[in-house]
């Protein structure tokens, strides 16, 4: 997601680092960092080593993430905070962490992390040096996962992996990292700059509806040789014996723009989502969409749309919370490379506290997985559970996140142009949905099917109820019929 939105926009759920979703900073678990194995460790052995470490992030040091410019050095831009304390520390050329308050020099965030630790908790074992500390406001780690995903994206592009992950990764065109690094430089500025995601990890939808679905439990370690196009079910809070950590409400407008927009092409679309964050109830309410009317992977034009919902998000006065996007023809689960895309758009739109907090909801639409026998289109909402501290290379656990529907009392003029400008977008291209060709053998047309799956998500003063006298029911049939009309004028080519 783009990081076009100021400080207010979006950021990181808090239960990622202060609920039960994430290790204890302060438990004694094994800290799993190599960074004082001496690197060049000489024979056989000692390189097998080594390189068992670069692949899986493990043995990484801070002069590695200078070296490959994901960090930078400077005077107290490492900072720790354990039992109401602040620890501030140096970033040094050579790697090394030097405490400002003893000038002590420390070889590693671990050794840092222990003898501060140590200091407020004698009994204190590890230090859990890379979740502890963090480097200008943010964790740590996560530019040890920024690095990885780097030599990940580096071997891939030199052959070491099979073509078919070539294909998959290299085709989408992956600038995770770039997007990561320009979010740390700039998350102070009071506007950000577009990163984009029309040329990030999201995969144009081309291919074959028969993907892979598997549970998160099969995962396992983060591994080159993964599909990222994998799909993965989520999972329900209640099944962990856990409290979805806000709530969420979507309205009808919203819903039925997004529903509209996925139908209109059998090539993946996506779209922000914009609304407001209420901290007194915990309810995250998304109350319009702003789909992008840009093909992704188009560089060219990706900027000016972005920048135009930017303006659009701040002249209602919404705040981005969330993004959107669609799997035309093959279930509403996240791929790996959807959760990896979510879990960063949470990290990069994280505050720098709690009052600057607001969450980040994905939301996925399937309109024409003719697995289903409905014709409305297949909805899910999920967040991402990072993974636990003693275990980053895992996979985030992608959440089913429940969320209730809001009425809204009528449609707007910006959705009707929105509708229209939708049309006149994809209207002639290739992928365009013929509405009058039928959808399913000896079943409804493309134009039947849409008009099944908006329905339900039209306004209250274009719902038939039983309470209205006949002159309303009569009014409000030549409504629903002037939209209707409205709606086939657009896509009845």
């Amino acid at each position: 997601m783009s990081a076009m939105a100021s400080e207010s926009v979006g950021k990181l759920e808090p239960g990622m680092e202060d609920s039960g979703y994430q290790m204890d900073n302060s438990g004694d678990e094994d800290d799993f960092e190599d960074e004082d194995v001496a690197e060049g460790t000489s024979g056989p052995s000692g390189d097998q080593l080594n390189a068992r470490r670069m692949l899986s992030g493990r043995g990484v040091t801070l002069m590695m993430l200078i070296n490959e410019g994901i960090i930078e050095t400077g005077d107290g831009v490492l900072t720790i905070d354990y039992l109401g304390s602040k620890f501030v520390g140096d970033l040094l050329p050579g790697g090394k962490i030097r405490w400002q308050d003893s000038k002590e020099i420390f070889s590693s965030p671990s050794a840092w992390a222990t003898h501060c630790k140590k200091i407020l908790n004698p009994e204190k074992k590890s230090g859990c040096g890379w979740s502890t500390i963090r480097y200008k406001g943010k964790r740590l780690d996560l530019f040890k996962t920024i690095w990885y995903r780097k030599q990940r994206k580096q071997q891939m592009g030199a052959g070491k992996t099979s073509t078919h992950v070539m294909d998959s990764e290299n085709k989408s065109g992956t600038q995770t990292e770039t997007s990561l690094k320009e979010s740390r430089s700039e998350t102070r500025e009071t506007s950000l700059k577009p990163t984009g995601i029309f040329h990030s990890k999201i995969l144009q939808q081309k291919s074959s509806s028969n993907r892979l679905v598997v549970n998160h439990c099969v995962l396992g370690n983060r591994t080159p040789e993964h599909d990222m196009n994998t799909l993965v079910t989520c999972t329900p809070f209640t099944a962990m014996d856990r409290i979805q950590p806000f709530t969420v409400t979507i309205a009808t407008n919203c819903l039925l723009l997004i529903d509209f927009h996925c139908h209109l092409s059998n090539s993946e679309v996506v779209g922000y989502l914009g609304g407001s964050w209420d901290i007194a109830s915990h309810n995250l309410a998304l109350l319009q969409a702003f789909p992008c009317r840009c093909r992704l992977g188009d560089k060219d034009n990706a900027g000016a749309i972005e920048e135009e919902i930017r303006q659009s998000l701040e002249q209602r006065h919404l705040t981005l919370v969330g993004w959107y996007h669609s799997h035309p023809t093959f279930p509403a689960y996240p791929s790996i490379k959807d959760i990896d895309s979510q879990m960063e758009y949470q990290i990069t739109m994280k505050g720098d506290s709690d009052s600057a907090y607001t969450p980040c909801l994905g939301l996925i639409i399937s309109p024409y997985n003719k697995q289903r026998k409905s014709c409305e289109a297949e909805y899910q909402a999920y967040w991402v559970m990072p993974p636990p501290e003693h275990r980053p290379q895992e996979y985030g656990h992608p959440m089913q996140m429940a969320y209730n529907i809001a009425h809204d009392s009528f449609l707007t003029q910006d959705l009707l142009m929105e509708m229209r400008l939708l049309a006149d977008f994809y209207r002639g291209a290739e992928d365009f949905i013929i509405f009058k060709k039928e959808y399913q053998s000896g079943s409804a047309t493309y134009w039947q099917k849409l008009q099944k799956s908006l329905t339900p998500k039209l306004p209250q003063d274009l719902q038939v109820t039983g309470a209205q006298t006949p002159t309303q029911s009569q009014a409000q049939a030549q409504a629903v019929a002037h939209f209707w009309d409205f709606v086939r004028g657009l896509v009845m080519v």
